[in-house]
């Protein structure tokens, strides 16, 4: 007899049979047949049916949040399914046209999963309440300004001020129950982001807040909107110097002279792009010939497009100052009339002019070397009548030397029949 003839007859064997035996029949009776079970699902949410009505009517549901507990009995294998979030508790507010406090009967729905998957059906064997008490009142509107806050950080030398929020809205429209209406002073939106370097745009969400600052809880108050798009500008700020040309004039250039100029930097505000390229802001021109020892000139600072003055600042000062050349008063007859009409004769004195330079280049020079040109062109001629033109002087020859400041001749015209004892005469006339 072989040793699986044995086994096979022995007491063992048939005790090993009947444990299979029973563990197929517990497995038959609780999948195949599935016994019922017994389960119980608390604090539901109730919700509301026609909410959106009574709204329209003004008037509103003050939430309570209320909650139903419920009992279920079914196959184990389907009451398993059941949760909370997947079962719902609605109640009707149809038919309810004035404020008040309603008993309203509650609506139990389990998903379609569940009521479907058997032929043996979930039934529903308690609860912990068949209706819900609903207070409904009357809304009231008002509308509240819109406030931005920044509260997260920015880049080096980037700025920004109350100008740069630009808001889709700037005022918010609630509605609700009196007294919880009345609680809100401001609605704001608060953006957060951390290193800006550039301009920010998105949508934030609206929190409404007392006149302390609180935020409030707004479940039983209806927003205008929760959300709105802000855009938040982000700018640069660079610190550059002020700077201005001198020209040559007046036997000075910019080698015999000095200046400073107050302020001698401006701060300048604008975008990133901009203010990249900029290095210094030029106030302009100074003819050193206008310069005899020290002067002050004011200039308007002229920013660039898109970039402005971030303290203010629109004019600056600049003090010029001429050293180490020789200033001398030096008399010239040598004086041309230019365009002078014909049929009159031109009588005028001697100029005198004041002439900047060097000592030595001083030494070379002779009074006919200063030549004055009077242009008469458009100046009304008049017999008996003196005309005041101005001149132009320059220095012949002597390119080191300068004149300084500007000069008008005053000339006494007469008829030529009328010639006077003593008169110079322009050329050509």
């Amino acid at each position: 007899m072989t040793m699986w003839s044995k086994f096979r007859g022995s007491r063992l064997f048939y005790m090993i049979l009947a444990v299979l035996a029973a563990v197929i029949c517990w497995l038959y009776v609780d999948l195949a047949r599935q016994p019922d079970a017994r389960v119980t699902i608390s604090n539901i949410p109730v919700t509301y049916a026609g909410e959106e009505q009574l709204n329209e009517m003004g008037l509103l549901i003050l939430d309570e949040n209320p909650t139903i507990s419920i009992r279920v009995e079914g196959p184990r294998s389907v009451i398993t399914r059941l949760n909370r979030e997947n079962i719902t508790i609605t109640v009707s507010t149809a038919g309810i046209t004035e404020a008040g406090v309603y008993s309203l009967e509650c609506s139990i729905n389990l998903p379609g999963s569940v009521t479907s998957a058997t032929s043996n059906p979930v039934a529903i064997t308690s609860r912990s309440a068949t209706e819900v008490d609903v207070t409904v009142v009357e809304m009231v509107s008002n509308t509240v300004p819109i406030r931005a806050e920044f509260t997260g950080t920015l880049a080096e030398n980037r700025f920004y001020d109350e100008d740069s929020f630009v808001l889709e809205q700037t005022e918010l429209e609630i509605r609700g129950e009196e007294s919880e209406v009345n609680q809100v002073s401001y609605a704001k939106v608060e953006l957060s982001e951390m290193n800006l370097t550039d301009t920010w745009t998105g949508r934030l969400p609206v929190v409404l807040c007392d006149a302390q600052g609180n935020e409030l809880d707004t479940e039983n108050l209806l927003l205008e909107t929760d959300m709105i798009s802000v855009a938040f500008y982000v700018e640069c700020y660079k610190e550059v110097p002020l700077t201005v040309t001198l020209l040559s004039g007046g036997g000075a250039s910019s080698e015999n002279a000095d200046y400073t100029i107050d302020p001698p930097t401006i701060t300048v505000t604008g975008q990133e792009a901009v203010l990249e390229d900029l290095t210094e802001v030029s106030l302009g021109t100074i003819d050193l010939s206008q310069v005899i020892t020290t002067e002050q000139f004011e200039f308007d600072i002229v920013l660039p497009d898109q970039v402005s003055s971030r303290d203010g600042v629109t004019s600056a000062t600049v003090t010029v100052s001429v050293t180490g050349l020789e200033t001398r008063m030096i008399e010239t007859s040598n004086i041309q009339l230019l365009n002078a009409p014909e049929g009159y004769h031109y009588q005028y004195d001697s100029l005198t002019v004041r002439v900047r330079g060097r000592t030595e280049d001083f030494d070379m020079l002779l009074t006919d070397d200063i030549q004055v040109t009077a242009d008469l062109s458009g100046v009304n001629i008049e017999a008996g009548s003196t005309v005041t033109v101005p001149v132009e002087v320059e220095i012949v020859g002597i390119s080191e030397l300068g004149v300084l400041g500007s000069y008008t001749l005053p000339i006494t015209v007469t008829a030529a029949e009328e010639e006077p004892s003593t008169t110079v005469t322009a050329e050509g006339a």
